[in-house]
């Protein structure tokens, strides 16, 4: 008998460390507002590994810790945080 997908638990999704992208991919949200969300506290901070460190992952169980928590700071969302004070958020890069 072969493992259909369906047949496969809902945690056996994702492996225990994750990429920037397969964490964004996992929360439907691009790379960039992964980093924005590592960088306001909603997301802990990756684990390094390597003989250099250049290894960077995020410990799944971590993540989903801090999301289910519910303590997180009162900054909006990162998409809408350029909103916050009325202002439009900026969209384009400055020249060289």
């Amino acid at each position: 008998m072969t493992t259909r997908k369906a047949d496969i638990p809902l945690t056996s999704r994702l492996t225990a460390y994750v990429t920037r992208e397969e964490g964004a991919a996992e929360l439907r949200v691009s790379p960039s507002t992964w980093d924005e969300m590592v960088e306001c506290g909603q997301i802990p901070p990756p684990c390094r590994f390597g003989k250099s460190g250049n290894v960077v992952r995020w410990r799944w169980a971590d993540v989903d810790k801090r999301l289910s928590e519910g303590e997180i700071d009162d900054q909006p969302e990162p998409f809408f945080r350029g909103l916050a004070d009325g202002t439009k958020k900026k969209r384009h890069r400055d020249a060289a």
